[in-house]
């Protein structure tokens, strides 16, 4: 009938990515944490306390344009992607480069990064980041692989190859290639089941599946 919790958020950019963090001890029990990240970079909520409001993880705000965002529950890795922001005249800047959508489609892609971060604490730390070939136009969505080797694993698109990536964490050193059927990858996610990690890949129109044995 009516939300629960409400909060005005830190700018008027849109959420386009949430998740919900794992039980935190040094926030206190029957604290509720949420992690949002927009086009202006990332914030975590905390929902239950006295004093509410968003707080802005540091060194997000000044990567570029935030497009995705991967949340690893188990090891409290998050893995953020950012393309440049283009400058137009004087203070102004805008988020999307001119590339129509056929462009897009077509697997054309810009520099961009990759910027780990890990909870320490009540807050998150930078801990490294690499270059990407990330989307110019869209928002991609990435996901981070618990199980499968020693450390958990960043999987992400290649704009211009064409090709899911596997990065180790948190040095996001590239371990793994992988080739979907179609492109470009709207969605990717990744499930544990008996003995067995599912990572599976959403195009436009199919839905495909990757299997390994879990360590």
């Amino acid at each position: 009938m009516r939300p629960v919790e409400s909060m005005t958020g830190l700018t008027g950019n849109p959420i386009h990515t949430l998740h919900s963090l794992s039980a935190d001890s040094s926030v206190g029990s029957g604290v509720k944490r949420v992690l949002t990240a927009s086009s202006a970079g990332l914030c975590y909520w905390d929902f239950g306390r006295s004093e509410e409001r968003p707080y802005l993880i540091p060194e997000s705000e000044n990567q570029g344009v935030c497009i995705s965002l991967a949340y690893g529950p188990s090891s409290d890795d998050i893995v953020a992607s950012f393309r440049p922001k283009i400058e137009i005249s004087g203070d102004l800047a805008i988020s999307q480069p001119t590339l129509s959508a056929s462009d897009s489609l077509a697997g054309e892609g810009v520099r961009g990064s990759h910027v780990v971060y890990k909870r320490l604490g009540g807050g998150y730390k930078r801990l490294g980041a690499s270059c990407a070939n990330v989307s110019g136009i869209r928002l991609p969505k990435s996901a981070i692989v618990d199980g499968v080797s020693r450390n958990p694993l960043f999987v992400s698109g290649d704009e211009v190859t064409s090709e899911l990536v596997l990065q180790d964490l948190p040095s996001l050193t590239v371990v793994q290639h992988l080739q979907p059927q179609k492109y470009p990858i709207r969605d990717v996610k990744y499930a544990r089941i008996l003995n067995s990690g599912l990572l599976s890949c959403l195009t436009e129109d199919s839905l495909q599946l990757f299997s390994t044995k879990l360590v």
